[in-house]
């Protein structure tokens, strides 16, 4: 291992290990315990297995985490022989230890920072045990933050927030343990009669909202709620009941008080309207919908006559609209009163017929993606009540696919500036490829849409002092298109090379090594390929596994750190875990500066 100078009195860590034991037969059978594998050696009754559990102390007994230190490991394995032990730093290959002539203690003495694990296996069959210690120096500041798990609605797991404190110069190992939420039944009614519709319950603490849907029949549901307080939005089903109601927002309520509920959407109020085009004929099919904050009123789809009705809680919100080959639109003020209100929208922008066809070696089916380059200030007279018209910007947003020969469908546009992006389905030589487009009035316009090989973007890191950093992962994330991630690892001279989408801007994350001791980043970067250099500064990595409520890893996890006592929802750094469960986060190293993570966001 690494040398390093005398950091202070050398003090003797104790590992005290405690040990959880899990029977195991010769036919990997449980005998009292979680079957931890198959024992090939049958005379061995009763083979258990280690879980490790760490207490550091110094040489007089006192609590401690600073180096240098002894660590002092032992297990009690009863009926075994021929234990192996191991021992890692962060991510330095392991160092196979030798135990003593019990084979059932090990020593080893720690003079870095950061974290330290042990492990164990037998003989007899794969039956491990690992268990890590968090050691600082002594005089390292320290910050602290606030780790938020957001586990994906699917897993019915809660948000969970951890107190993480990081120390100057050591990467730190934290294993994140979610726990189970809380079944949370209740009842949606409708004029005291049960109905159906989504409840969906919108976390205070900016955690993901947790969802459930009514029985037509009963009106009951169950919702997966965790501590902490919620507000209750109540969306009736558009067809039923007869009475028309209109999603309602509650109060916010501590989840322990939501158990049991009853929640009876109490009203609304129809606004009522029309959507013509510029020439006052009728558009079917136009959506309409108005939110303020969290609450949305219920959708209004326009019929062959062009009229709609949506209901909505007396507020004041912004309405939006829009149908196909129409841009959409919005207005803000709206103003619902309690006796219900109008609304009309009238398209007042002109269309001009566009055609084409993409080329290339897979053009059948691609993916275009159609936005106005520029908010269009006015694509539509938007008339509340009684009240004098108000013109109405917005934007062209259309995705279609082409047909078999790569020609585009039926499509008209408003004169204008278009970015238009095209992605091939796959496997194709060819990649996602961008184009900036004109429509011009009185039309017709005909696009040809040439696909274009992909491209390399070569990116080199370096840190403090210009040094390369080798085996720093990159991730390069394309902002456009369905999203791709190609990624690759620096070299020795701290290079790598992506091959990347030629039309597609990028946000390329740089992970560095644990070891490195520097931090990451994330940083935008423009389409087109080329060359990039990205320097790092100084920083630690917090790694670690995120378990579920039964201690099985859970992937597609994102966490978040947030400073701990300054209260910012503002991420100071994020990440997902992998197909593993593992983490990683990288935060500016402390050093001997040491502030609460955050208080200058």
């Amino acid at each position: 291992m690494r040398e390093v100078e005398d950091m202070g009195p050398r003090a003797a860590l104790a590992i005290a290990v405690a040990v959880a034991l899990a029977g195991c037969d010769g036919n990997a059978n449980s005998n009292g315990g979680g079957d931890m594998g198959i024992y090939p050696t049958t005379d061995l009754a009763a083979v258990h297995c280690a879980v490790i559990t760490i207490v550091a102390t110094d040489g007089m007994g006192n609590a401690t985490t600073s180096v240098p230190a002894t660590l002092d490991a032992s297990v009690n394995v009863v009926g075994v022989s021929g234990a192996h032990w191991s021992v890692q730093h962060d991510g330095d290959p392991a160092v196979a230890l030798q135990p003593d002539s019990t084979g059932t203690r090990v020593q080893y003495t720690a003079e870095l920072p950061g974290s330290w694990t042990f492990a164990v296996s037998f003989d007899h069959g794969p039956c491990p045990g690992t268990s890590f210690v968090n050691l600082t120096n002594a005089q390292a500041m320290q910050v602290d933050y606030r780790f938020r798990v957001l586990p994906p609605e699917s897993t019915s797991i809660p948000l969970k927030d951890f107190k993480v404190t990081v120390s100057g110069g050591a990467n730190k190992m934290q294993d994140l343990h979610l726990v189970a939420g809380n079944d949370t039944p209740g009842t949606l009614e409708v004029a005291g009669a049960p109905a159906p519709g989504e409840v969906r319950f919108i976390s205070d603490d900016h955690g993901p909202d947790a969802v459930a849907f009514a029985n037509a029949t009963t009106g009951l549901f169950t919702a997966v709620l965790g501590d902490g307080t919620y507000r209750p939005l109540l969306i009736p089903t558009a067809t039923a009941p007869a009475i028309p109601r209109a999603p309602h927002l509650g109060m916010s309520q501590d989840s322990s008080a939501l158990r049991n509920a009853v929640f009876d959407i109490p009203g609304g109020v129809a606004v009522s309207g029309s959507v013509v085009d510029n020439t006052a004929a009728a558009i079917g099919g136009a959506r309409v919908v108005m939110r303020t904050g969290d609450l949305p009123s219920g959708p209004g789809t326009s019929d062959g006559t062009g009229a709609f009705t949506l209901y909505a809680e007396p507020a004041t919100y912004t309405m939006s609209f829009g149908a196909t080959d129409w841009p959409e639109g919005s207005v803000d003020g709206v103003v619902v009163p309690a006796g219900g209100t109008s609304a009309s929208v009238a398209y007042t922008i002109a269309r001009v017929p566009v055609g084409g066809s993409v080329t290339g070696d897979s053009v059948s089916g691609a993916r275009v993606t159609i936005t106005s380059h520029d908010a269009i200030a006015n694509v539509a007279d938007v008339t509340i009540g009684g009240g004098a018209p108000v013109h109405a910007g917005g934007r062209v947003a259309r995705v279609l696919f082409t047909h078999a020969d790569g020609s585009l469908p039926p499509l008209q546009l408003p004169a204008g500036a278009y970015d238009v992006i095209v992605e091939p389905p796959g496997p194709s030589m060819n990649g996602l490829t961008a184009f900036s487009l004109m429509v011009t009035a009185p039309g017709p316009t005909t696009w040809t849409l040439p696909l274009a090989p992909p491209v390399s973007l070569a990116v080199t890191v370096t840190g403090p002092g210009g040094a390369a950093v080798k085996n720093a992962r990159l991730t390069a994330i394309e902002t456009v298109g369905l999203g791709a991630a190609p990624n690759c690892t620096t070299d020795l001279n701290g290079k790598c090379t992506l091959t990347v989408d030629k039309g597609a801007p990028l946000s390329l994350l740089v992970e560095p090594s644990g070891l490195d001791k520097i931090s990451g980043t994330r940083l935008s970067v423009p389409a087109g390929g080329g060359a990039l250099s990205v320097p790092l500064g100084p920083g630690i990595q917090v790694t670690g596994v995120v378990l579920s409520p039964s201690n099985t890893p859970v992937a597609g996890v994102r966490v978040e750190a947030l400073c701990w006592s300054c209260g910012s929802p503002t991420p100071l750094a994020t990440a997902l875990s992998d197909a593993n469960g593992v983490y990683r986060i990288y935060l500016p190293d402390p050093g001997l500066g040491g502030l609460d993570g955050g208080v200058t966001d």
